[in-house]
């Protein structure tokens, strides 16, 4: 066992050394993508923002060119000196975009705000009481010598300008700035969204997708108050970047998962084949053991008849049974050995006739009875007569009944009492065999039906097998669309049950040998 428990250490040494490294690698990967997800992310947000700020000085321009475009009748009434009410008359007749032409004397310039827009001043001021929603919007006013003598301009909707100007903005303005990389190919990807300043959303180009790079920038001057937010459309980079790195993540999440689980199942199959081997050497130890035992007894028996040691005819009967026995023995060792090699290579064939269980099992007891009166078992027999009929092979069926009347035998120690019974139950026939044993813990009752398999108990020593028995039962339980129960207790024995489908339920229709295999 310690060579055992060695060679399962190695295998495990080498799957810590495969899954560890790439569990540390898939990390490592995992990690630098989501630092290049941030990287990217964060450039986005500042491509973002800065086209939210070149938006917004893009309205501050249009709003200019149209002040400029609007104030010619009174810039030239200004610089002719003519008095302010000509001036007014003048910016009136300007425009017919901005309403409530307004002309401010120099004294009164200290009351408005000034913001520059390419390098020129932009007078605004807040309008009060029924123009509580407007801005008045102005330039500044020379005279002939090229002194300030005041402003003129108009009260104006910034809301009603923002919204009837987008389109113009969008293609002409913006594009057109020398600060815009690209032109307007650089905002094809790009959704821009006029917010006021209850959030409401007033003018949109092209519906937004990542949320999470979206920038909003504030207008100034006349506009104060609004926003403007830019973020990617479903068909730019930035989102086809994000989708990709996801994917590129959970590949990679997968590929490690796929690498310990793989190291894992490996780890078990070897560990599994490791066993398997140990079982098999174990195996061929207990049938060498098995065979050398009946063998020498046979021997022993024949040598002593050959020399006429014995001097009563009773002694002469002993040898002879003991040399029956022996025989019996090794015959049915040799037929587990052959019909588990036929069934693990599919070629055992089994016969498909309607058998009565209940006379299976009570030709079972009477084979097995000399065996049991000789050994002081109490058998208790519970066959009831007229049991459905089964499908199947009856020298096979017989074979199991033998085995498990063989464990009882083999695994009882003072309590010598078998139980042996048949009955019908939910369309399926049932043949048991109970003992008071030393039983099976419940952590090696489903191990005892796979092959070379003998528990650890303080028997396994002093019991004669070689782990076939219940692996055979179990395949050709199997075979004949059936199975095996086991109830145990440690200390307390243990009942198998051999359940099979009555006939009218099988689903062989011809009485005829058939190929069949537990496997």
């Amino acid at each position: 066992m310690s060579v055992l428990r060695s060679s399962r250490g190695i295998p495990g040494i080498i799957v810590v050394g495969v899954a560890v490294p790439a569990m540390l690698l898939a990390g490592l990967a995992i990690i630098l993508t989501l630092r290049i997800a941030g990287a990217v992310e964060a450039e986005s947000a500042r491509y973002n923002s800065y086209f939210g700020q070149q938006l917004v000085e893009a309205y501050e321009q249009e709003l200019m060119a149209h002040l400029r475009g609007s104030m010619g009748p009174a810039e030239n009434a200004s610089r002719a000196g003519a008095p302010p009410q000509e001036i007014i008359d003048a910016l009136q007749a300007g425009t017919s975009e901005f309403e409530g032409a307004h002309f401010v004397t120099l004294d009164l310039l200290n009351d408005y705000s000034l913001l520059m827009v390419e390098s020129e001043p932009l007078l605004y001021a807040p309008g009060e009481g029924r123009r509580r929603a407007q801005f008045f919007v102005g330039r500044l006013l020379y005279d002939g010598e090229g002194q300030v003598v005041g402003a003129g301009g108009w009260w104006m909707n910034p809301r009603k300008f923002l919204v009837e100007h987008l389109d113009d903005v969008m293609q002409d303005r913006l594009p057109s700035s020398p600060r815009l990389y690209g032109g307007l190919e650089s905002t094809r990807k790009l959704s821009f969204e006029l917010r006021a300043p209850d959030g409401t959303v007033i003018g949109r180009v092209r519906n937004p997708r990542n949320e999470v790079t979206a920038r909003t920038e504030p207008f100034a001057g006349p506009f104060e108050g609004y926003t403007v937010r830019v973020a990617p459309t479903p068909g730019s980079t930035v989102v086809w970047t994000r989708r990709f790195l996801a994917l590129e993540i959970t590949f990679i999440g997968l590929m490690g998962l796929a690498i310990v689980a793989a190291s894992i199942f490996g780890l078990r199959y070897t560990m599994r084949q490791l066993e398997l081997v140990h079982l098999k050497s174990s195996f061929v130890s207990n049938v060498t053991h098995e065979l050398k035992t009946p063998i020498a007894l046979i021997r022993l028996a024949v040598e002593t008849l050959q020399m006429r040691r014995v001097s009563t005819p009773e002694e002469n009967e002993k040898f002879l049974r003991t040399i029956g026995r022996e025989t019996a023995r090794l015959s049915q060792l040799v037929d587990n050995i052959l019909d588990f090699a036929r069934l693990e290579a599919g070629q055992r064939i089994f016969g498909a006739e309607r058998v009565d269980l209940g006379h299976v099992v009570r030709d079972a007891v009477e084979s097995l009875g000399p065996r049991l009166e000789h050994q002081g078992f109490k058998v208790e027999v519970d066959v009831p007569e007229g049991l459905p009929p089964v499908r199947g092979d009856t020298t096979a069926l017989t074979h199991c009944v033998l085995n498990l009347l063989d464990n009882a035998i083999k695994y009882s120690r003072t309590r010598r009492e078998v139980r042996v019974s048949a009955a019908a139950r939910d369309g399926s026939v049932t043949a048991s065999v109970a003992d008071r044993g030393i039983g099976i813990a419940p952590a090696d009752q489903k191990r005892i039906f796979e092959k070379f398999v003998r528990v650890e108990t303080g028997l396994v020593h002093d019991v004669k097998g070689a782990g076939l028995g219940l692996s055979l039962v179990d395949q050709i339980m199997r075979a004949h669309g059936g199975h095996v129960e086991v109830v145990s207790n440690t200390g307390e024995g243990s009942t198998f049950t051999l359940v099979l489908p009555q006939a009218h339920g099988a689903t062989w229709d011809k009485a005829e040998p058939r190929l069949m295999t537990g496997s």
